[in-house]
């Protein structure tokens, strides 16, 4: 297969996750939406309440971007604080781990079997049967990286490839491209995810997975920055404030990275679950440290945004 048709089938599966991610995401706002808003207007009493339900609402929407957008609402209509929208914030960086983390657990594989399940479920007269459409499409997410590496397999040796990719070997340059990658796709989810399978074929190193993931993870702001730019100042906060909580955690961790690696490597042999314990961790020490100076860190982003 040539570089060309790989990529016209992997800009496909790229559109079938994101139509998948969609799908799921409409399915189980359908099914929760409203109790999903007012658990997450109830669960801020306490900091770690509000990072516990950041987490939850991510993992099950499967996207933390649509959270946050969701959050940047809330503060809005004033069903929220500013202040109270920031664990959630952090919880919401955790929960975009999880997918890394079922990825390089080889959840991939599990992908037919949901598709199978979901279909049959939605088809077959049950008590259960409403979830059937949601299992389907959470199947889909998984079964279009199955396709992907199914896809660039055979292309793990091809020289053109691999002379791309040796150009794109310093740090600053993997982080610019999972920064633009997510800014057009809208899904950091889809940027990490990629990297993980890369790095299963043997095509990207664990240095440039790690790269491309923090990209990612600043580049998944814009969207909230989009959204609250005709809102009002508090929502307009609780943007700045996601953009700068990934920024300024990129910035700290950098001077660490080589350590930090270091440890990670030292934890799992494995290369695929090393670089989804890097992006697992990577959120969870972001979130404490953020979590300890949560109210300077509010004082800064209202100071700047007046």
């Amino acid at each position: 297969m040539s570089i060309a048709s790989a990529l016209v089938i992997i800009l496909a599966c790229v559109a079938l996750f994101l139509f998948a991610t969609h799908k799921f995401s409409r399915q189980i706002e359908f099914r929760a939406g409203r109790r999903l808003k007012r658990w997450l207007s109830a669960a801020v009493a306490t900091p770690l309440r509000g990072l516990g339900s950041g987490f939850l609402a991510t993992v099950a929407l499967q996207s933390s971007t649509a959270i946050t957008v969701m959050l940047v609402g809330l503060v809005n209509a004033r069903l929220i604080s500013f202040a109270e929208s920031l664990p959630i914030i952090f919880g919401a960086n955790i929960g975009s781990a999880v997918t890394s983390q079922l990825i390089a657990w080889n959840a991939l594989y599990l992908a037919p079997y949901l598709l199978l399940g979901g279909f049959l479920l939605e088809r077959i007269p049950n008590r259960y049967q409403r979830y059937g459409r949601p299992i389907f499409y959470f199947g889909l997410i998984f079964f279009s990286f199955l396709l992907i590496s199914v896809v660039i397999e055979p292309l793990k040796s091809n020289p053109f490839l691999l002379s791309f990719l040796g150009s794109a070997d310093n740090l600053l340059m993997t982080m610019i491209i999972g920064f633009v990658f997510t800014v057009i796709f809208q899904s950091s989810g889809l940027a990490s995810g990629l990297a993980i399978v890369f790095v299963s074929q043997g095509i990207l190193s664990l240095p440039q997975a790690v790269g491309i993931i923090l990209g990612a993870n600043i580049g998944t702001t814009s969207t909230a920055l989009l959204a609250s730019l005709f809102l009002d100042r508090a929502a307009k906060q609780t943007a700045v404030a996601h953009f700068l909580f990934n920024v300024i955690g990129v910035v700290i961790f950098l001077p660490f990275m080589t350590p930090f690696l270091t440890f990670v490597t030292a934890l799992d042999g494995n290369l695929v679950r090393q670089v989804a314990n890097v992006h697992l961790l990577f959120n969870i020490f972001s979130a404490v440290i953020f979590l300890i100076f949560m109210t300077p860190f509010a004082r800064l982003v209202k100071r700047l945004v007046k």
